[in-house]
């Protein structure tokens, strides 16, 4: 089931739902810690491994009337 602006891959992701129910935490908390480097290197290895989905295509963004007119205007090479 996916929410009003993307999708629930995250909160249902298995290696996340492990995590969280070896450490009696929700999805949620796990989420969290792992925004904050609180979670081990073995967690963290795991999380790494979950396949990245992006939100939109950034062609989706670029627009003659917006603040992004190209690509380079929406990415400034930096990560």
């Amino acid at each position: 089931m996916g929410t009003s602006w993307g999708t629930s891959h995250v909160l249902e992701s298995k290696v996340l739902l492990e995590i969280a129910e070896a450490r009696g935490k929700s999805v949620a908390q796990v989420c969290i810690r792992w925004v904050l480097q609180e979670l081990s290197q073995e967690d963290l290895d795991k999380i790494s491994q979950i396949p990245q989905r992006k939100m939109m295509h950034s062609k989706e963004l670029i627009s003659a009337n917006g603040p992004y007119k190209s690509l380079e205007d929406l990415w400034d090479g930096e990560i």
